[in-house]
């Protein structure tokens, strides 16, 4: 017996762990349906095409993300800030739901415009919370801001890749420099 679809969530749910662990090649209407367990003809219902599908994770995928912001106190020592920002980028990486759309984004960046958009609006929100951290630790230099950025950025793209990795080593060295600065 096939299953009843009742929205776009599951159809976008199932496409993006497709794209996300098989790659976008593995994508099509065909897979999709046998992934739902559905007809084909059920995903024409709630979706007019594949791309149509691909918009609408977007548009989710970025509402999701912005919903996983935090609050960040920048009281107590350098180390102590930069481990909690990176903690909370780490939860928003590590998240249900975040984890395939991030994972998707990233593993698109080199061939989709939107996801290209999308992985260069992580790196501006990282940037940007660096530099009101750097700044209220007292450092406005844009290279060390520009430094841990990357720095945070590469833990958290290995995250996506399933490896291992804990920023708190690099948030302690990082934190030695500002005062060395």
């Amino acid at each position: 017996m096939a299953m009843k679809l009742t929205g776009k969530d599951p159809i976008a749910s199932a496409a993006l762990d497709i794209i996300a662990f098989d790659g976008i090649d593995k994508l099509t209407m065909n897979t999709l349906a046998e992934s739902l367990g559905v007809n084909k003809s059920s995903l024409y219902h709630w979706f007019a095409s594949k791309d149509e599908i691909l918009e609408y994770i977007y548009r989710k995928g970025h509402e999701n993300l912005m919903k996983g912001g935090f609050k960040l106190s920048l009281e107590g020592s350098a180390e102590d800030v930069l481990e909690r920002a990176a903690e909370g980028w780490r939860k928003i990486f590590s998240s249900d739901d975040t984890v395939p759309y991030l994972r998707a984004v990233y593993s698109l960046r080199f061939s989709d415009g939107r996801a290209e958009e999308e992985a260069r609006s992580v790196r501006l929100m990282i940037q940007s919370q660096t530099d009101v951290i750097l700044s209220s630790l007292g450092t406005d230099n844009p290279f060390l801001s520009s430094l841990f950025s990357s720095l945070l950025l590469q833990h958290l793209e290995r995250m996506l890749e399933g490896e291992e990795s804990d920023f708190s080593r690099d948030a302690a060295s990082f934190a030695a420099l500002l005062e060395k600065s």
